[in-house]
């Protein structure tokens, strides 16, 4: 049976911009009496499209499986499903809805946001990007640091009220006083080795052959659903696949890996799903904190090892009636399962006589109630424990717990204590490696970012090569090289459009470009009304900041 020349399976296969075109052709074809009940159903269709479409999906199918999205296209088809409604009245409260957004995108997604309080709605959003924070109509600004040093509302107000305010970091970016990300690039020329893609086949990319300059920070760019993400996975999947002397179908051959020894692939993927997993067990600084308890004079009394204070293992130091959880799972029957403390060890994991053993005059369980700064100081030896420590510091995480619960992590700290994971290994390693990492800051507060820049430069500087996906300008301008994918998105993406230093691609006609002219201008990146085409090439002087 076919409707609009087209079969229900046939449709699932086109992409939401051809079935815009075909709703509008079914709506002309109807006659009066299929309009009555047509008519109300195309124009939910065409709301529901147009905000997909307006949100840069329009290159999706339908039937687009929601493994094969990028972050960013997954995020927003969430996104788009919540706004394509015509109620009013309605609380919405979206988290971060800019994260995995081109510049190029933002602009639309505030024009929905504001819709909607046109409409009649009260709209909610968590958000770290000034230029849309700049553009709304009240801000509740929380601080003054992370985790326990935060959960304060510093000021409440307008957006011109949280620029004035003295103590706010947001506030200092709202003023246009935030410091500016900074970096020394490092020149990638003849003397150089790259990495190199022969014969590239990945979603919607498409390339005989893309360059990477070996111990390098290299950034891919593009609007979203350009083919960052899946240009990066073929990159990491190929050469670990050479490394191991195995081939991958992405990609048909891969050159320049001399000296390389080993991958890591830095994503948002929970580290893991129940309460035992958190980012001391992680990182391995449990495993070294344990054995100094096990060294402590009352456990070789006790003749107790390592072992026995793991909170994972049976018959050791554990509290058995939660089984090292802290916590204990009440099935509510009808209602939702919900976890509460444990009252025989009320929360603390062990039992009463593993807790009366004591390092630096700490217990185990008082050890991982330490935030990672705390601990910073607390252990100054031995080296491995203070460089596992030292790495998620320097990643921005010295606010969070040690034995904070893995399921409590938001997608950006999980790839933080990976990016940690990553730069102890490169220090580690006697070889290179190369780092590949989607949208490490997503997420993340400006004064933030800053952090994870310099912790890429640490992998760089022990000769590892990194490569990142990312749509956050100030990032990819201060890389070595930039890979600038499009000219769209879907089938209209997967070329490389640009490459080479920022200054090179800036000069490039493709909407990345005209970003890197306005950031090197010292213009808003955020221009409301303004399209892609308007911030074109020539428009702006640029005046690189090295």
């Amino acid at each position: 049976m076919r409707l609009g020349g087209l079969t229900y399976p046939d449709l699932l296969e086109v992409e939401v911009r051809e079935v815009r075109d075909w709703a509008k052709r079914v709506a002309d074809e109807l006659d009066a009496r299929q309009r009555e009940v047509g008519d109300p159903l195309l124009q939910d269709l065409g709301r529901r499209l147009g905000i997909l479409d307006r949100l840069g999906l329009a290159h999706l199918q339908l039937s687009r499986s929601a493994a094969t999205l990028s972050g960013g296209e997954l995020q927003r088809t969430r996104l788009a499903a919540q706004l394509s409604t015509e109620l009013s009245g309605i609380i919405f409260v979206l988290d971060e809805p800019g994260t995995g957004l081109h510049p190029a995108d933002k602009a639309h997604l505030l024009d929905i946001a504001l819709e909607l309080r046109e409409a009649g709605n009260t709209v909610l959003l968590v958000e770290h990007d000034p230029e849309l924070i700049a553009r709304v109509d009240w801000v509740i600004d929380m601080g003054p640091g992370a985790g326990r040093f935060g959960g304060e509302i510093l000021v409440s107000g307008p957006p011109a009220d949280v620029a004035a305010h003295s103590t706010s970091l947001t506030g200092r970016y709202l003023a246009g006083e935030g410091p500016r990300l900074h970096r020394t690039r490092r020149p990638a020329g003849d003397a150089t080795g790259w990495v190199e893609l022969h014969g590239l086949r990945a979603h919607n990319v498409t390339a005989d052959l893309v360059r990477f300059p070996a111990g390098r920070l290299t950034c891919l760019t593009g609007v979203s659903g350009s083919g960052k993400s899946s240009l990066l996975a073929a990159l990491g999947a190929r050469v670990e696949a050479a490394l191991s002397g195995t081939a991958t179908d992405a990609v048909r051959e891969v050159t320049g890996l001399e000296g390389f020894s080993w991958v890591a692939v830095v994503d948002q993927e929970p580290l893991g799903r129940t309460p035992r997993s958190n980012p001391a067990t992680y990182s391995k600084a449990f495993d070294i904190v344990r054995k100094l308890f096990a060294e402590t004079d009352v456990a070789r009394e006790r003749v107790v090892n390592a072992s026995w204070f793991s909170f994972n293992t049976a018959d050791g130091g554990r509290c058995e009636t939660c089984t090292g959880y802290g916590r204990k799972l009440v099935n509510m029957h009808f209602l939702p399962d919900v976890w509460v403390v444990c009252d025989a060890c009320e929360g603390r994991r062990y039992k009463p006589e593993a807790l009366e053993i004591t390092y630096r005059g700490l217990a185990i369980d008082q050890v991982l109630e330490l935030t990672v700064a705390e601990a910073v100081e607390q252990f100054s030896e031995p080296r491995q424990l203070v460089e596992t420590l030292g790495a998620l510091n320097q990643v921005g995480l010295g606010y969070l717990q040690l034995g904070q619960s893995a399921t409590e992590l938001s997608g950006g700290e999980a790839q933080r204590l990976k990016l940690a994971s990553a730069i102890q290994r490169g220090a580690a390693s006697r070889k290179a490696g190369l780092v590949v990492l989607d949208e490490p800051v997503s997420g993340l507060h400006p004064s933030d970012i800053q952090r994870v820049v310099d912790a890429l430069d640490v992998l760089l500087d022990s000769g590892n090569t990194v490569v990142v996906a990312e749509h956050d300008i100030p990032v990819a301008a201060s890389a070595d090289w930039v890979i600038d994918l499009g000219p769209g998105a879907g089938p209209d993406g997967g070329a490389v459009v640009a490459a080479g230093t920022p200054e090179a691609v800036a000069t490039a006609d493709t909407p990345t470009a005209g970003f890197f002219r306005r950031y090197a201008a010292g213009l808003p990146l955020l221009e409301i009304g303004k399209s892609c085409a308007d911030q074109g090439p020539g428009g702006f002087r640029t005046r690189w900041e090295q």
